[in-house]
């Protein structure tokens, strides 16, 4: 007796015989679930772009991943990691671009091209500060600010214009943090174009729709943009208005009380520093470079004893006419940038208010390491740049209004 296996009955065989043997409730094993303490962990060390996608997952991480503090935790973390160099490219077609720097510290020989983060209709907007992930953008005709992450694609209202752009000229701006109030704000200086006696000074605090008239100061600084470090703007300012007098000191206004006061320059040898000295800031201190070649950190805010020499430039390096210190590595690696002529930009106020530049030369970023000495070049960049060079990361900081 022969038997005849169809096609079905060997399909069937092969299901029944991939079916498991019987086991009890006992020997079941469930797969393991993780804890929200560590789901939480591991959600706050990934990039921007993968949190965003994952608020779609489930509603308790929607929830956690848009919480503010969530945000402000992953910041912390994110400041690390995601280190951006962003710029405004006011060459067509206009742009806020920016490069990555951890590219730019480990395969310094291999070219990086920069990221475009959004695109500008004209030139009239410009970077006035990056803080927690959110860049200031200032719009020089309108005299409007407006906040952007563009990590998140949040974009603030545009807030009223803080004067007349026929009447005021707007000679200096900053952009800070209020860590007390949890408050983001911008000050501005104005003089009246007319009246040149005239001048008011304004702050704008983001979410209150309204420009507050402060307490007039009048400065004589070097560079329009303030440097934001420990809760201050601050300027490196001449001391008197006699413009043959060229000593100079530190103007420091403080975001949350909005008060102001100066500091001294460190001492160099017993002399003070003047020799074209400038502010930056480095690992979260605030800092002097001058043309000696000398950089000078801060090391606490505000104590004029606590100025240390950070390391010192030799000259003949680079034929340094000028230095701009953007960021510094943790092995002593100085990502800054370079000019070499002393008349390679100039600035001018045209009779509307708005800011011409004449671009004179080319600048390089570099790299120079002062454990070894050695100095790379990176990239070539035009000297439109200067004005608004900023340190930026990637964050979730959005404002809560």
């Amino acid at each position: 007796m022969h038997l005849h296996h169809s096609q079905n009955d060997t399909v069937s065989t092969a299901i029944i015989l991939r079916i498991p043997p019987p086991f009890s409730p006992e020997q079941f094993i469930p797969p393991p679930i993780l804890p929200e303490e560590l789901i939480t962990e591991i959600l706050l060390r990934l990039p921007v772009k993968y949190l965003v996608q994952f608020k779609c997952v489930c509603k308790s991480w929607k929830t956690l991943i848009s919480d503010s503090q969530f945000a402000k935790n992953h910041l912390q973390i994110s400041r690390m990691t995601t280190q951006q160099w962003v710029f405004s490219d006011f060459e067509k077609p206009y742009k806020i671009a920016s490069y990555s720097l951890k590219p730019l510290f480990e395969n310094w020989s291999t070219p990086v091209k920069p990221v475009t983060l959004g695109h500008m209709k004209n030139i009239k907007r410009c970077i006035i500060g990056s803080c927690n992930g959110l860049l200031c953008v200032f719009h020089s005709s309108q005299n409007t600010v407006k906040l952007w992450n563009p990590s998140i694609r949040f974009k603030s209202n545009k807030s009223p214009p803080a004067v007349s752009s026929h009447d005021w000229l707007i000679l200096q701006y900053g952009f800070g943090y209020d860590q007390v109030n949890d408050k983001y704000k911008m000050l501005l200086v104005a003089r009246h174009k007319r009246d040149f006696t005239q001048s008011l000074s304004k702050i704008y605090t983001f979410g209150e729709n309204i420009w507050k008239i402060i307490q007039n100061f009048s400065i004589r600084p070097t560079r329009r943009i303030g440097k934001f470090v420990s809760g201050t703007l601050n300027w490196m300012v001449y001391k008197s208005d006699d413009i043959d007098d060229q000593l100079m000191n530190i103007f420091s206004f403080d975001v949350e009380k909005e008060t102001y006061r100066e500091m001294l320059l460190p001492q160099n040898d017993g002399d003070n520093v003047r020799t074209h000295p400038n502010l930056y800031v480095l690992r979260n201190c605030l800092c002097v470079w001058d043309c000696n070649g000398v950089v000078w950190l801060m090391k606490e805010y505000g104590v004029v004893e606590s100025w240390t020499k950070l390391m010192i430039i030799p000259l003949e390096k680079s034929l340094l006419y000028f230095v701009d210190p953007l960021f510094i590595s943790e092995n002593s690696v100085l990502f800054m940038r370079t000019e070499k002529s002393l008349t390679g930009l100039y600035l001018f106020i045209s009779q509307n208010g708005g800011v011409n530049v004449v671009k004179k030369s080319s600048s390089q970023l570099v790299l120079y390491n002062s454990n070894s000495g050695w100095l790379d070049p990176l990239i070539t960049i035009s000297s439109t740049l200067e004005l608004d060079l900023h340190i930026h990361c990637e964050s979730l900081v959005s404002l809560q209004w």
